[in-house]
């Protein structure tokens, strides 16, 4: 028998039929009969102690034997019984980054880059994601804003402020390891519905899950739920505009503008079907640090429908993170920019951006977030536009910054690598920066 695997029924039943097991236990003529419960075999053998000694000394030792032996078993059994059972969380890392705007400048090196390797007039992105792919690829789930519309090449590519990019950007974030791609944000119209249309055809056929563009109202008004390592996870996606134009009477497809009914009903769906609800959301004011109050009304909104996450994208520029109570004394992190992942923008601020990263974690009933770190990134391209790659802020030198390319536009767009450190620092609270970030030079 495996005492391990016995019950607390089993054990009083093998107690029971152990003292049944060993007989009747007397000495000759005593007359005292011994198939009795322990306790009152003690209590029998200490009464007959008083009539003869000899006869006493006989059952006493063997009645002795006996209880040892039950209260060995006992000892043994109930050690294995009582050992705790440990069960592990079930856990899932999760990274998040902002917005992939791919301007002239970056497919041309993507051009270039493919053509040095002998591939032809192919694209190929993958030198932006070396020196962070390995990371990205090692969370369980990835997200991305997709900024930039993917037609295809008979729309013709094109830049700000009306973007199409050549689809082999989508191979490039693929194999680093993005597994959830948003195409909700202010450019989703830029190549009219038939465009959207065909970006959303083509997303669909890569294994990635598409949030952000829906063909209708049923495919709307599904959450996108990803089961990760036992973990149920629903993805929403809003936006506060399309640039003025919108979908054209006739189509199915759906903008997902921000409106707080509809938020309602579909977290309130989402929270059925998942363990945990993650909301992209395109919103704030382009190249604005401060938050607006469309984005703080609809932050506590979120935080009020029970959204787990907010990973929020569209100002070009970080912004702060913080934890927001909900009406139910739940607790909703809310990134509210990560700022750009890659672009050719302007100025030295608009190449920093953040890496959200957290653990979804389920513990018997309990569900929670461990881990949240805002890891900033930082996209540098030279004086030619060219050498364009995504690094970790924290290895970004002053050397490299005596380089950066925004300085075509104007010197003063530049900033040195200290003075962006503090510009980071200024924004994101100590709680969600990594221990190795720099400190504010002195």
């Amino acid at each position: 028998m495996n005492v391990k695997q016995m019950t607390a029924a089993g054990l009083l039943l093998m107690l029971g039929m152990t003292t049944v097991g060993c007989g009747p236990l007397s000495g000759p003529d005593t007359g005292v009969q011994t198939d009795v419960p322990t306790s009152i075999i003690t209590d029998t053998q200490t009464a007959a102690l008083t009539t003869d000694a000899a006869e006493t000394v006989w059952v006493t030792e063997a009645v002795t034997e006996v209880v040892t032996e039950t209260e060995m078993e006992t000892e043994v059994m109930t050690e294995a019984v009582t050992e705790p059972v440990i069960i592990e969380p079930l856990r899932a890392s999760f990274g998040a980054v902002g917005d992939a705007i791919v301007h002239e400048g970056i497919w041309m090196e993507a051009q270039k880059t493919a053509r040095n390797a002998g591939n032809g007039d192919d694209y190929d992105f993958s030198h932006l994601f070396r020196e962070i792919a390995d990371d990205i690829a090692a969370y369980d789930l990835s997200f991305i804003n997709q900024e930039t519309l993917m037609a295809g090449a008979e729309y013709g590519y094109s830049a700000y402020p009306r973007f199409n990019t050549p689809r082999e950007l989508a191979a490039a974030l693929i194999d680093t390891g993005f597994d959830v791609v948003n195409i909700a944000n202010n450019h989703m119209m830029d190549m009219l519905p038939e465009g959207l249309a065909a970006t959303i055809d083509f997303w669909d056929t890569q294994p990635v899950t598409l949030i952000g563009g829906y063909k209708n109202a049923v495919d709307y008004n599904a959450p996108r739920v990803v089961n990760v390592n036992g973990i149920d996870i629903a993805f929403l996606s809003y936006c506060y505009g399309t640039n003025g134009l919108s979908m054209p009477a006739g189509y199915d497809m759906i903008i997902p503008y921000l409106d707080e009914e509809v938020i309602r009903e579909q977290t309130a769906v989402a929270g059925t079907l998942a363990d945990f609800t993650v909301v992209s959301v395109h919103w704030g004011e382009d190249s604005y640090q401060g938050l607006t109050e469309q984005q703080k009304t609809f932050a506590k909104v979120f935080a009020d429908c029970g959204v787990d996450v907010v990973v929020g994208h569209h100002p070009h520029l970080i912004q702060p993170v913080e934890w927001i109570e909900g009406k139910e004394g739940n607790r909703t992190l809310c990134a509210y920019s990560l700022g750009n992942f890659f672009s050719l923008m302007a100025k030295a601020e608009n190449m920093v951006g953040g890496l959200l990263s957290l653990d979804f974690v389920v513990e018997g009933e309990e569900k929670r977030l461990e881990n949240v770190q805002f890891i900033p990134t930082f996209f540098y391209y030279n004086m030619g536009f060219f050498g364009q790659t995504i690094l970790y802020q924290r290895d970004y030198t002053e050397a490299l910054a005596q380089k950066h390319g925004v300085q075509n536009y104007a010197v003063s767009n530049n900033k040195t690598a200290a003075e962006l450190i503090a510009y980071t620092r200024s924004l994101i609270a100590d709680e969600f920066l990594p221990e190795d970030f720099p400190e504010n030079p002195s």
